[in-house]
C-alpha cells in the first residue's frame, strides 16, 4: 500500500511504486532478497506469511538468512 501525502513529494524524489512482476518472481523463487526494493521485500514476506509460510521458508524463498527478514515477518503478522 502506498500512502501519498500531498505536498511532501518533490521532483527529485518521486514515490516508488511496487513492481508487481518482481514480487511475483520472488514468490516463485526467481528473485532474491538483494534484487528487491525494501517495499517489495515486505510485500513478499506479507503474502508468504498470509499463505502460511514459516520464517525459515520465507528466508529460503528469498535466499537470505532468517534474521535479515525477521522484523518484516513480525510486522506482517500484526
Amino acid at each position: 500500500m502506498i500512502i501519498d501525502f500531498p505536498g511532501t513529494r518533490t521532483a527529485a524524489a518521486p514515490v516508488r511504486k511496487l513492481d508487481a512482476l518482481a514480487v511475483e518472481a520472488a514468490l516463485n523463487g526467481r528473485r532474491t532478497y538483494d534484487e528487491l526494493h525494501p517495499r517489495e521485500v515486505y510485500e513478499v514476506v506479507r503474502i508468504a506469511r498470509h499463505r502460511g509460510d514459516t520464517l525459515d521458508q520465507v528466508a529460503e524463498l528469498l535466499d537470505v538468512d532468517f534474521f535479515m527478514i525477521s522484523d518484516e515477518y513480525a510486522a506482517a503478522g500484526a
